[in-house]
């Protein structure tokens, strides 16, 4: 038996013109649901991997009606698949007399992960009957699906598992599957040739039989059978359908027809049981049948029918030698004993090499007999086919060298054939015999073929005349195919197109341009020779071997062959780019637009070129789309760099160049301040071309683009040779017909001599190509031309492009390298830090000195950060008033968001060492970004006083900062300690204020007696942090003596704190507001500054915004505030070492209402009750009297001792009934008898002295009396100021 199929085995390679080919089932295989064009054509590889069958594997119908074809028969045969992605329509008319052309299955692909819900394929199958109705089984594959069987809508329906749990066999199994159901289905299809009427030939005419059509009508009285497609109907129906109705027997009467219709009806019936067998694997039923076939055809003189017979037999014989399965030649295909006296002797039976030929030009010569029946006559595919099988099998016993297990393997399933030693003498005849029939097949007119079937005729010929070796003649039917066929082929496209566009598609939707709409994609892409991964090869190998014949180039190379005419292959060249764009090729299209700029752009119009170009780029973009890689050519023109310069730029110097010890008169010399010359010499030694190593260096390039299009470079570097470097790799677009400079910066690596040579370019569509520098005009050598004949003259007509002379380069030194720092490694994640506002947090910057020899000295570090162009930008505006200037100052200059802990003082980094720096950062609001710029050097005694300079290096360590906000100041509020507070009514009763106020200032530690020098700070501060965090104030409340106030606020709560502050006294409110900038020379204060800092604060005077500055200073200074999360441990207590920071309490923001809170008066104005009998204290400022009883109050007036000079006001008693509203509480007239009146002048009262008044009054009435005083400052042109008694005085009388 012979070698089985391989697992790998798959039609891709199957040879279309193969001596049995028509022994394969034609599957046709369709996109269904949403499918992407990659997974569609996956999917089609998957299943031509597996597309050999050996009917052994297949399970067998147990149905008995379905055993005609079953595979139990013949287990050693093989069935073949032949899946196709399009349907061939254009050769219904050919279906009867070759079975093969018939799709006989549909199977519809679907991508089971694009998938929502499977009841979107419900209707596939339906669909794929109605579109497919000559096929017999319609299936629905699903691929990597997942489900069990009897999750799937119907058994039509079929799951192959995902690619990690799906084998080779797993495909196999189900192809097997697939096998059987169509085996099952194949005896209906039998059953309706054997009971057709009439079984008409592709070629017959209407008038030539009474036929009518078999369909799969569910109607009771079936209509007759028998088909005859007119010639002129490309598309016409099929000849033979049936009834997918297994209830239902078909029986049809037949026609009165004559004896000879009648045994030509059997004939052809039978034949065409005879195909089945052939197809369904069942070879030696076949053989069988195709005899008796044969003899009946024969006798009834059906040419064509006979002929198709012979040559089954013939295809029969071969799959039986190949199989290894002893097989009996029938007598009927022997050629006749020649001697009638030998007519007694067994004749010897030819060999099956020599007996193929013969019956071949049996069959030709039955088919020429045929053209005297018009109707019966042979169409011109049909015959043309049958001489190219012929010569296929010729040839592979040729290249194999004899009928072996070689030759059939290549016969039957397009095995490649290794390359076999043959002399001359041995293959000689058989090669001239096979050229005999390839020229019979030439001399058949194609004129009646359409362009798709020409052109597989053509390139059926011009591949056994290149697996023979005969080139030249390859490329002469090649030429014909590309030269005669591109207007064809056109034509043809635009038929398929409409033939496409009325075949819809069958899925659920999508998009276009997403998935997969075009049924013959895959096809396209194999008839244009494209394969993933696999450039180059089908239309491209045949073009190739066209373009050598000629003279043409096939690749780009470093020389120009002067073999053949310019005109000649600039025209072929236009015709391989004219033939990939038809077919659609785009990998040729790149190739050959590229070969044709490279060789003969001069020649090519404006028009030309820019559409040369455009179809390329678009071919290009379209093949990248498609995954394919690695098919681009060199770029064509390669004088593209002109020219290369170094660049005197310092602006691209890694290091700083610094003198040491130089003054700056040492360059002035002579009686001018400056000299043009004196720096000449300098400037000369600065045009040197020395380079540091690791320093980039600037270089200019000069590109030439003499094309009438641009010119896309999509990379280019330099390229030298001598110390090694590394160069950058930039992108640019030359205008057309310019020299265009662009800049491209070279590192090097290494000390030594560099030369640079050229550069590496990849323009878009073209790979990546080394050009030298050429700065001459035309640096191409003269051809010289070699006499030779035959295609041997390609070898010796080839000339350099660029002759060595005409070569530049660009030599420089490169310098010992200077110290280089990097930084090893930060404590900080990814250079980033997170924390809150006011925190500070340390972190470690590890240097490296990756120098080997010189180390790095003189460290300095510098920081910058992202508030300081925001603060610096708002210090700029002008319309700022002083105290926002300098709170703006404060914040850029006291608040430093980076801190260098380490020392950097005579500290060096030597070759190879490291230093850790500590650097503390601070959380501040508004802060993003940060950098610390470290700059360094090499310098020691010897150096320095030698080379009287040295280089400064900077590096720069980027940092990312999140700063999140933490506790924030909501808001503040100032009330005085008074002992007339409300009470508080709690669970036992009324409590006083007085004891409330004890107990509060018992709490802080303060005196009851001094809370005169303290004031009540509300301060609101909110939590924005996602955590509790515990806050503690710090108030100073004497000069030694801090008071702390705690607590803890809850995530994006506000907490209200009660702070004692200690009033502020004896300060100058009225000094300037202070800049902390350093000054500047002829500058003023602006006065819009001025003007709006008034509109800004409320319209606050001048005056009042100092006074409310100062005392917004002294309070910061007597307060300070910090927080730190607070978490609990495993024994729930407190811990406290997570985040930790300050209180930002410069967002305090305070009125002069504030201010006479907080700051103690220049005036103090006191008033009390003196003490007498019928007199009672109950409180601090409460007394009780009895009415009609004289009583005395005594108010006092205290200048200051920060005063100046002494003051003089008039002193104000006003007394009110107390819990009454303002309006009726000054009716006190008819309660209280005064005696005198309530306002008294007091004049010069000098610093720290303090006068006091009298004031006697009885009162009348019973109630609840309060008593206030204050003293208005008389000031120049009667502007005073007005200090009222910060306490009043209640009497109640009983």
């Amino acid at each position: 038996m012979g070698p089985l199929p391989t697992a790998n085995q798959s039609t891709d390679s199957l040879d279309a013109l193969s001596y049995l080919s028509p022994a394969r089932i034609r599957a046709f295989l369709c996109p269904a649901g949403p499918i992407s064009r990659a997974r569609f054509v996956e999917f089609v590889a998957q299943l031509q991997s597996t597309a050999v069958i050996r009917l052994g594997d297949v399970t067998p119908d147990p149905r008995p009606e379905r055993v005609m074809f079953s595979p139990q028969g013949f287990p050693s045969g093989m069935l073949v698949y032949n899946f196709a992605t399009t349907i061939d329509q254009h050769h219904s008319a050919l279906e009867d007399l070759e079975l093969f052309r018939r799709t006989l299955a549909v199977f519809g692909l679907v991508d089971y992960k694009n998938l929502t819900d499977i009841s979107e394929i419900d209707g596939v199958v339906a669909q794929l009957q109605e579109q497919s109705p000559q096929a017999i089984i319609h299936k629905v594959i699903l691929f990597d699906c997942p489900l069990e069987p009897n999750e799937l809508p119907s058994p039509d329906y079929i799951c192959l598992p995902p690619r990690r749990a799906s084998r080779v066999t797993s495909i196999r199994t189900v192809i097997c599957d697939l096998t059987s159901a169509l085996l099952a289905e194949l005896p209906l299809l039998a059953q309706a040739y054997q009971t057709a009427d009439t079984i008409a030939s592709p070629l017959a005419r209407d008038d030539d039989y009474d036929s009518v059509i078999l369909n799969s009508s569910s109607s009771s009285t079936p209509p007759p059978v028998g088909v005859r497609s007119s010639p002129h109907n490309s598309s016409g129906n099929l000849s033979i359908s049936y009834s997918r109705d297994k209830d239902k027997q078909l029986s049809y009467p037949l026609s009165h027809h004559t004896e000879r219709q009648r045994m030509r009806r059997k004939g052809r019936s039978m034949k065409m049981i005879a195909n089945m067998y052939l197809l369904a694997g069942r070879t030696t039923d076949a053989l069988k049948e195709y005899v008796e076939a044969l003899a009946v055809l024969k006798g009834v003189n059906d040419h064509l029918w006979h002929a198709t017979c012979i040559e089954g037999i013939g295809m029969c014989m071969i799959m039986l030698a190949f199989l290894n399965m002893p097989f009996t030649i029938p007598s009927v295909i022997l050629p006749p004993i020649p001697n009638a006296e030998k007519r007694d002797q067994k004749p010897e039976p030819p060999h099956l090499l020599d007996l193929i030929p013969q019956m071949s030009n049996t069959v030709l010569s039955l088919y020429n007999r045929s053209q005297n029946f018009p109707g019966e006559s042979v169409p011109q595919l049909t015959y043309v086919e049958t001489i190219l099988r012929t010569v296929n099998l010729l040839t592979c016993t040729c290249l194999a060298g004899g009928w072996n297990e070689t030759a059939r393997a290549a016969i039957v399933l397009s095995r490649p054939i290794p390359y076999v030693q043959l002399s001359h003498s041995q293959v000689y005849a058989l090669k001239m015999g096979i050229l005999e029939w390839i020229s019979s097949a030439q001399a058949v007119r194609l004129d009646g073929v359409d362009a798709v079937d020409a052109s597989k005729i053509l390139t059926g010929i011009a591949s056994a005349c290149g697996k023979l070796g005969f080139y030249r003649k390859r490329g002469f039917v090649l030429r014909q195919l590309v030269t005669e066929l591109i207007p064809r082929i056109v034509q043809a496209r635009v038929i398929t197109r409409n033939i496409r566009a009325q075949t819809p598609r069958l899925d659920g939707g999508g998009d276009e341009d997403e998935y997969y709409d075009d049924y013959d994609a895959a096809a396209e892409l194999r008839d244009a020779g494209i394969r993933a991964g696999i450039p180059n090869s089908g239309i491209l190998t045949l073009l190739n071997d066209i373009c050598q014949v000629y003279g043409a180039p096939v690749d780009a190379t470093d020389s120009i062959s002067t073999f053949g005419w310019q005109e000649t292959k600039t025209s072929i060249l236009k015709m391989c780019i004219e033939l990939c764009k038809v077919l659609p090729d785009h990998v040729g299209t790149v190739k050959y637009t590229t070969l044709l700029l490279r060789t003969a752009a001069g020649e090519l119009s404006i028009d030309e070129q820019l559409s040369m170009v455009r179809s390329m780029r678009e071919a290009y973009t379209t093949a990248l789309t498609m995954g394919l890689e690695g098919f681009e050519e060199e770029y064509w023109d390669p004088y593209l760099v002109r020219d290369i310069g170094v660049v005197d730029s310092s602006l691209w110097a890694v290091p700083t160049r610094v003198e040491i010890g130089k003054k700056a008169s040492d360059d002035v010399k002579g009686p001018f301040i400056y000299n043009p010359f004196s720096k000449k010499k300098d400037a000369e030694v600065e045009k040197r071309h020395l380079f540091v190593q690791d320093e980039p260096v600037e270089f200019r390039v000069l590109l030439q683009n003499p094309f009438s299009f641009e010119l896309d470079i999509k990379a280019i570097s330099l390229v030298g040779e001598g110390a090694s470097f590394s160069s950058d790799v930039v992108s640019v677009i030359v205008p057309p017909r310019k020299i265009y400079p662009i800049s491209i910066y070279l590192t090097p690596t290494s000390v030594g001599l560099l030369s640079i040579t050229g550069c590496v370019v990849q323009v878009y569509g073209c790979k990546e190509t080394t050009l030298a520098i050429t700065p001459q005009v035309s640096a191409v050598a003269p051809p010289v031309r070699v006499k030779k004949f035959g295609l041997d003259a390609r070898a010796y007509s080839t000339v350099p492009i660029i002759r060595d002379e005409a070569r530049t380069r660009i030599a420089v030194d490169v310098v010992p390298p200077l110290p280089i720092i990097h930084v090893n490694r930060i404590s900080l994640p990814q250079s980033s830090l997170m924390l809150l506002e006011g925190e500070r947090r340390r972190f470690f910057v590890s240097l490296a000195n990756v120098s080997d020899r010189v180390s790095a000295t003189n460290l300095k570090v510098a920081f910058a950060d992202s508030t300081t162009e925001s603060l610096t930008n708002a210090l700029n505006q002008g319309t700022r008033s002083e105290s926002d200037r300098y709170e703006i100052e404060v914040f850029l200059m006291q608040r430093d968001v980076f801190r260098c802990v380490t020392k950097l003082d005579g500290v060096e980094i030597l070759p190879n060492g490291e230093l850790e720096i500590e650097v503390e950062v601070l959380g501040k609001r508004g802060l993003t970004t940060g950098s610390i710029d470290i700059s360094y050097t090499h310098m020691d005694e010897e150096t320095g006083a030698e080379a009287g300079h040295v280089y400064v290096r900077n590096l720069s360590v980027d940092l990312k900062l999140t700063v999140n906000a933490s506790v924030e100041v909501a808001g503040c509020d100032f009330v005085p300690f008074s002992f007339n507070m409300p009470t508080v009514t709690a669970e036992d009763g009324k409590i006083t204020t007085t004891s409330l106020l004890i107990k509060f200032l018992d709490s802080l530690g303060l005196p009851f007696e001094k809370m005169d020098d303290y004031c009540l700070m509300l301060l609101d501060l909110r939590n924005s942090w996602p955590k509790p965090l515990r806050v503690n104030l710090t108030t100073a409340v004497h000069e030694n003596e801090d008071k702390v106030v705690s607590g803890v606020i809850q995530p994006g709560n506000v907490t209200r704190l009660l702070i004692p502050v200690r009033r502020i006294r004896d300060i100058d409110a009225n000094a300037p507001v202070p800049s902390l900038m350093p000054p500047k020379q002829f500058t003023r204060p602006s006065e819009v500054s001025l003007t709006t800092s008034g509109a800004k604060n409320g319209g606050w005077s001048p005056d009042v915004e100092r006074a409310v500055f100062w005392h917004r200073e002294e309070l910061l200074k007597l307060l300070r505030g910090e927080w730190y999360e607070e978490e609990l441990g495993n024994d729930g207590e407190p811990v406290y070492n997570t985040h930790a920071g300050t209180i930002e309490l410069r967002a305090l923001r305070i009125t002069p209402q504030m201010v006479d809170i907080i700051q103690v008066d220049d005036i103090i104005v006191d008033i009390l009750l003196d003490p007498a009998p019928g007199v009672t204290k109950v409180g601090r400022r409460h007394w009780v009297i009895e009415p009609d009883l004289f009583v005395s109050l005594t108010t006092s007036v205290t200048a200051s001792s920060s005063r100046i000079a002494p003051t003089s006001g008039v002193l104000r008693i006003q007394p009110t009934i107390r819990n009454l509203s303002p309006t009726l509480s000054l009716d006190v007239n008819r309660r209280i008898l005064f005696n005198g009146i309530l306002q008294q002048p007091v004049v010069n009262v000098v610093p720290a002295e303090t006068r006091t008044v009298e004031t006697n009054f009885i009162v009348l009435a019973r109630g609840e009396y309060e008593f206030v005083a204050s003293f208005e400052e008389l000031g120049e042109q009667g502007q005073g100021k007005r200090y009222i008694g910060r306490d009043k005085v209640v009497i109640t009388c009983l």
